[in-house]
């Protein structure tokens, strides 16, 4: 599977859709009940090649595709998966697609009032001949006015799985137009030692080494406090993807983790205020799990005390007590980071607390 966790935030989705049972119905209508409730969309444009759906999803505005790509990623569809990407394309032009299933909500919105919104609005089984005769008619001018977009869809129809990191290759982008962050941003080669900026005043290097450590064997941890940055430094590069993936953009404590890959360097304190800590893994392996607000913790002498403290860091929704042990479902996945990096290996009347997110 390819990653493009470097794209900028988007307010165009892009969906890959893998291993859906062959009488799953995809619609228009489908993805639009799945992802309306995160805010307006604007367009949706199903294509289909092979065993992988892929579509796109277009919101009026940013914080609503962020929103439904964090909720919405990895999202299990009867036995097949969603992995939700930033798209890089600018603007979703449905007219300049053939073969393909879309529909402008924008124009259907407005269907008494526009004529020519009819074109969009049909069910998938007319929008093909709509869409056809529409080409025909205004060909010309679309050649004249979209000829680099109507390149880069139609190649990412005709591509496969294998040649879709080819295609995000091709694409020139004119990096100095852009924020000097995006260019950062899209200029990042993958790496296993991460840079996380944004880093709360609260927190230690022990709680970050709990969080991050989660997903996978970190060798070294670099914490400069005074800047409010740390680096981390896994053992394989696929380590520090999925740590990236998961924590990129993630509320820790009063701050928004801003992590970037970086090239590897050697780690260095430079200040007696920098916490540096060296960690031995040797053919250590852990089974990775994605966050969620149900966690198990083990371990407990006292489930009632111990159920105490974690409210003063986390927002419990619910609680149970078993013997040696409690299951919580907290608020938010800032919860679950806050309780994580508080609470792993920690010490209670002698007894050492597991956290297990479940």
């Amino acid at each position: 599977m390819y990653n493009n966790s470097r794209d900028p935030p988007s307010q165009i989705l892009l969906l890959v859709l893998t291993q859906l049972p062959p009488s799953f119905p995809l619609t228009n209508e489908y993805l639009h009940k799945k992802f309306n409730e995160f805010g307006d969309i604007k367009k949706i444009l199903i294509f289909e090649r092979g065993k992988t759906n892929k579509a796109f999803v277009e919101f009026h505005n940013l914080k609503s595709a962020i929103s439904a790509r964090k909720q919405l990623n990895g999202l299990n569809i009867q036995g097949g998966k969603m992995i939700i990407h930033f798209s890089r394309l600018k603007n979703l032009n449905l007219e300049i697609v053939d073969n393909s299933r879309g529909t402008d909500y924008t124009q259907a919105s407005s269907n008494s009032q526009n004529s020519d919104s009819i074109l969009h609005s049909k069910t998938d089984d007319n929008i093909r001949v709509n869409l056809t005769n529409h080409i025909s008619q205004s060909s010309s001018s679309r050649a004249n006015s979209s000829p680099v977009r109507n390149e880069e869809i139609n190649r990412l129809l005709d591509y496969d799985d294998d040649d879709f990191d080819i295609w995000k290759q091709e694409i020139q982008l004119n990096l100095t137009d852009m924020h000097p962050e995006i260019q950062t941003l899209l200029r990042q080669k993958q790496s296993k030692l991460l840079r996380i900026a944004s880093v709360d005043s609260k927190v230690t290097a022990k709680m970050i080494y709990n969080v991050f450590s989660k997903f996978g064997n970190i060798e070294e941890i670099l914490y400069q406090k005074q800047y409010q940055k740390t680096y981390v430094k896994f053992q394989t590069i696929n380590q520090a993807i999925i740590a990236k993936e998961y924590l990129n953009n993630t509320q820790f404590f009063d701050s928004i983790l801003r992590i970037y890959f970086e090239p590897l360097q050697p780690l260095q304190p430079t200040s007696l205020q920098d916490e540096y800590m060296i960690y031995y893994n040797e053919n250590c392996t852990q089974k990775i799990m994605p966050l969620s607000s149900n966690l198990i913790i083990t371990g407990v002498q006292d489930p009632q005390e111990i159920s105490e403290l974690i409210k003063m860091f986390a927002k419990i929704k619910d609680i149970k007590f078993n013997v040696n042990s409690i299951q919580l479902t907290v608020c938010s996945i800032a919860d679950t980071l806050k309780i994580i990096a508080v609470f792993s290996d920690y010490e209670f009347k002698n007894q050492k607390l597991t956290i297990i997110l479940k």
